[in-house]
C-alpha cells in the first residue's frame, strides 16, 4: 500500500492539472511574500526575506493569504513550509498556481505534502553542512554568481565548530534539477518544472544566511578577516535578484548606489595615534585635490594609560579642525579605543566628561563623551561612530540611537557576510527590534594582515595591496555593492601614495567615491521611496513613488527594464505628479536618475 502522503500529493497534482476551476487570468505584476504563521521562526524568516528584498530595492506585497499571494507573478514563501502550516485548499492553490505558470520559491521545504510540487522525495534537517557549491551557472537564479567566491560559499568554520546553521538536505526525483550541493553531495538548492511553472526549493533559510550574520554570529564563516571579497551572505540575495529579474517583467528596483553609479567606494581614516592628527590634514588635502571626501573617525583620548599618552590635546585638535574646514566629515572613534570595549557595561546615558569615571569605562561614556568633545571642538553634530579594533558590545546600536548618532562602521564586511550597508538591530540577538542606525561595513583595511600578525599595507606591500583592493572593488561593482576602505593616517608617505594611486586608477570609472556619512544618509533616504509599478491596458508602465516630489530624497535612482516596443516607464510622485528624470543605460539596464 502506498503511503498516504503520496496518494494525497498525486491527487493534488492531478486535480491541479485538470481542474479549470482556478482562474487562468494573467497574474498581477510583482512579488508576493507569503507569510507562514506567527511562530518565532516564521516571523524571523519573514523578516529576513523582507530585509533582503528591501536591501535589493525590490518592491513586494506581503500577505498571509495564499489566494492573494498567487495573484502575483512570483511568490516567495516566508517561513518553513510544513504540512501543518497550509490546509488542503491552500496547498491545492499553490499546486494550481505553479501548474498554470506561476513561480514559487521556498526555503527549507519539509512538508511532504508539497514534495511533488518541488520535485522532492525527502528532506533532512542538518547542522553539519559547512559549504555550498553552486553547480548550474546557466540557470537564471544563479546569473550573478560568476566568481569562485560566489560559486562556493562558507556556512561556518569546521575547524572551530562541530555544528553550524540549520540547513535542509533534499532528495530529488527525476524531474528536478539540482542547482547547488553541500560538501557531502546532498542537494542544497533545486528547481522543478511543474506544469507551465517553476518551484524552487532552497535548503537554507534567509534567517540563517543573512539575518544571523548581521548579528556577527555567523559561526566565523568568513574565509578571511578583511581585505577579501566575501559574498557568502550576499549570494542568497543575488539568487532572489536573479529569479526576480527572470520572472517579473518589466522589473523595477531602487538602485543601491548613490547617483545610480555601478558601485561605491567609501573612504575612511581612524585617527587613533598621536602622529595621525597632523597626517590627517595631508590625506585630506590629497583627497580634496582629487575631488573626493572621506570620514575621519577621531579618538578623543584625553588621558594617559599603559597603552599610550593622552593625545587628544588642543594642538592636535587644531589639525582636525582644519580637516573639517576642507569639507571633510569627522566621526567618533570612542574615548579610550579599548580592546575590551565589547565587554564594557552600558552605564548611564547622562554621563559627560566631568562625571566619566575612566577607571570604570562604559558604553554610554565612550559614545557620549567622545561625541560631546567633538561637537564642542569641531562645532558640529557628530553623527558617525566606529569602534576601536572593530570590537563592539551587544547593545551598541541601541546606545548609538539614544546618544544621537545616525550611522556606524564597527564591523567588517567579511564578519557580517555582506558588502551592502544595512539597518542593524538594537541588540545582537534574534528578536531584537530593528535599529534606525545605518551600518556601513569595513571591507578593506591597511592595518589588518592575514592572521592579524602583520600590517596589510607596508612600504614593501604597496603593489599587492593595490591589486587586492582594486579586485575587491571590481567584484563588488558586479553586484552593485559597496566597498569601504580604512587607512590609518599613521604614515603620510607610502600610505598616502597608495591611496592616491588607487583613487587615480578608479576615478574615471562608473564609481561613486565619498565619505561614510553621505552613503549612510543615501541609504536612509533610499528606504523612503518604496516604488510600485503599474501596467496600463496598453502595456506601458508607470512607476509611483511613496513620497511627494517636494520631499524626494537626493541622489537616488531606479533600475527598470524597458520591454520591447515600449517606452521608458514614466515616474509619478505620491500625488500623481510626473517626476522629471535623467535616463542612462548601464550594464544593459535603464537607470532613471531622480532630480
Amino acid at each position: 500500500m502506498k503511503p498516504l502522503w503520496i496518494i494525497v500529493a498525486f491527487w493534488l497534482a492531478v486535480s491541479g492539472a485538470l481542474a479549470p476551476a482556478v482562474a487562468a487570468s494573467a497574474p498581477e505584476w510583482g512579488v508576493a511574500v507569503l507569510d507562514l504563521g506567527s511562530s518565532p521562526d516564521a516571523r524571523q524568516e519573514q523578516l529576513a526575506l523582507r530585509d533582503c528584498l528591501e536591501l535589493l530595492g525590490i518592491p513586494y506585497q506581503e500577505t498571509p493569504s495564499v489566494k492573494e499571494a498567487t495573484r502575483r507573478t512570483l511568490v516567495l514563501v516566508g517561513g518553513i513550509p510544513s504540512n501543518t502550516q497550509l490546509d488542503a485548499a491552500e496547498r491545492e492553490a499553490l499546486y494550481a498556481y505553479v501548474e498554470r505558470g506561476g513561480v514559487l520559491l521556498a526555503t527549507q521545504v519539509q512538508g511532504n505534502m508539497l514534495f511533488p510540487l518541488f520535485g522532492l522525495t525527502g528532506a533532512t534537517p542538518s547542522r553539519t553542512n559547512f559549504q555550498v557549491h553552486f553547480t548550474s551557472p546557466d540557470d537564471p537564479a544563479l546569473r550573478y554568481l560568476n566568481r569562485p567566491e560566489e560559486r562556493t560559499i562558507s556556512l561556518g568554520d569546521p575547524k572551530l565548530y562541530a555544528e553550524t546553521i540549520w540547513s535542509t538536505e533534499y532528495k530529488t526525483d527525476s524531474r528536478t534539477r539540482v542547482l547547488a550541493r553541500y560538501e557531502n553531495g546532498a542537494a542544497a538548492f533545486t528547481v522543478c518544472r511543474y506544469g507551465r511553472g517553476l518551484a524552487y526549493a532552497l535548503g537554507l533559510g534567509f534567517k540563517e544566511t543573512t539575518l544571523i550574520p548581521q548579528l556577527a554570529r555567523s559561526f566565523e564563516a568568513a574565509r578571511h578577516w578583511i581585505n577579501w571579497f566575501e559574498p557568502s551572505g550576499d549570494v542568497f540575495r543575488l539568487i532572489l535578484r536573479g529569479v526576480y529579474e527572470d520572472i517579473v517583467h518589466p522589473y523595477l528596483r531602487v538602485h543601491s548606489i548613490t547617483d545610480g553609479k555601478e558601485t561605491a567606494l567609501c573612504l575612511s581614516h581612524d585617527v587613533d595615534a598621536r602622529e595621525s592628527f597632523q597626517n590627517s590634514l595631508a590625506f585630506a588635502r590629497m583627497e580634496a585635490a582629487l575631488g573626493v571626501r572621506s570620514t575621519f573617525f577621531v579618538t578623543t583620548k584625553y588621558f594617559q594609560d599603559s597603552a599610550d599618552i593622552g593625545y587628544y590635546t588642543p594642538d592636535r585638535v587644531e589639525w582636525i579642525r582644519q580637516v573639517k574646514g576642507l569639507g571633510f566629515e569627522i566621526g567618533s572613534h570612542s574615548v579610550s579605543h579599548s580592546l575590551s570595549f565589547e565587554e564594557f557595561p552600558l552605564g548611564s546615558k547622562d554621563v559627560d566628561r566631568p562625571r566619566y569615571d575612566l577607571n570604570h569605562p562604559t558604553v554610554f561614556g565612550e559614545l557620549r563623551v567622545s561625541k560631546l568633545l567633538l561637537d564642542r571642538d569641531c562645532n558640529q553634530n557628530t553623527l558617525g561612530f566606529r569602534a576601536g579594533y572593530l570590537r563592539y558590545p551587544s547593545d551598541l546600536l541601541r546606545v548609538l540611537e539614544e546618544s544621537g548618532y545616525e550611522f556606524d562602521s564597527s564591523v567588517s564586511a567579511q564578519w557580517v557576510l555582506t558588502n551592502f550597508p544595512y539597518f542593524g538591530f538594537r541588540q545582537r540577538a534574534l528578536g531584537s527590534a530593528r535599529s534606525k542606525i545605518v551600518v556601513v561595513p569595513v571591507t578593506l583595511d591597511d592595518s589588518r594582515g592575514e592572521l592579524r600578525t602583520r600590517d596589510f599595507l607596508t612600504a614593501a606591500t604597496e603593489e599587492e595591496a593595490l591589486r587586492v583592493w582594486a579586485e575587491v572593488i571590481r567584484a563588488n561593482a558586479e553586484n552593485n555593492a559597496t566597498t569601504c576602505l580604512l587607512i590609518h593616517p599613521t604614515d603620510a608617505t607610502y600610505k598616502l601614495e597608495t591611496e592616491r594611486r588607487l583613487l587615480e586608477a578608479i576615478r574615471g570609472t562608473d564609481i561613486w567615491i565619498g565619505d561614510v556619512g553621505t552613503l549612510a544618509r543615501f541609504w536612509l533616504e533610499r528606504s523612503r521611496l518604496r516604488p510600485t509599478l503599474h501596467l496600463g491596458k496598453d502595456g506601458n508602465a508607470v512607476v509611483v513613488l511613496n513620497v511627494p516630489q517636494a520631499e524626494l530624497p537626493r541622489r537616488q535612482a531606479l533600475v527598470v527594464e524597458v520591454m520591447p516596443g515600449k517606452p521608458v516607464p514614466r515616474v509619478h510622485d505620491s500625488a500623481g505628479q510626473p517626476v522629471p528624470l535623467q535616463t542612462r543605460t548601464a550594464q544593459g539596464q535603464v537607470i532613471l536618475l531622480l532630480p
